[in-house]
């Protein structure tokens, strides 16, 4: 009589077992495009902000947030979700043979259900070197 009492855990416990190992790696397999989806965006930012300042000849970080911020929304980050940094004398001319560097700080939610939300975060940061023309004429 006791075996007949326990002819269905097997069957629980198998649904709860697959549940358990599926269920986490299925919100792993969710999450994971946006993270690749963030970093190739920090890594545009990046670039196009140093190109930028590059060719405009002068260090004008306001600029470099305002055509992070246009990108960052053409690209489907939200605006409270990055961060740009730009490594460079500021408002000043810059010197034929030097670099610029931008640094794009992307936050990546750690785990994000859709129709849910993000829970967690944590930072990713993207840098690009940009040299100034040598021999171009300094502004």
């Amino acid at each position: 009589m006791n075996g007949e009492s326990e002819r269905g855990f097997i069957a629980i416990e198998l649904a709860m077992g697959l549940g358990l190992l599926v269920f986490p790696v299925a919100l792993l397999v969710l999450t994971l495009p946006g993270w690749s989806e963030r970093q190739a965006t920090g890594r545009v930012i990046a670039r196009e902000v140093a190109r930028r300042i590059v060719r405009e000849g002068v260090c004008d970080e306001a600029a470099a947030r305002s055509l992070g911020v246009t990108m960052a929304h053409n690209l489907g980050v939200p605006a409270e979700g990055f961060d740009v940094v730009v490594v460079c004398p500021g408002g000043a001319a810059l010197t034929p043979g030097s670099d610029v560097e931008a640094r794009v700080t992307v936050r990546m939610p750690a785990i994000e259900i859709p129709g849910i939300g993000a829970v967690g975060a944590w930072s990713w940061t993207a840098r690009h070197r940009e040299p100034v023309d040598r021999y171009g004429a300094s502004p």
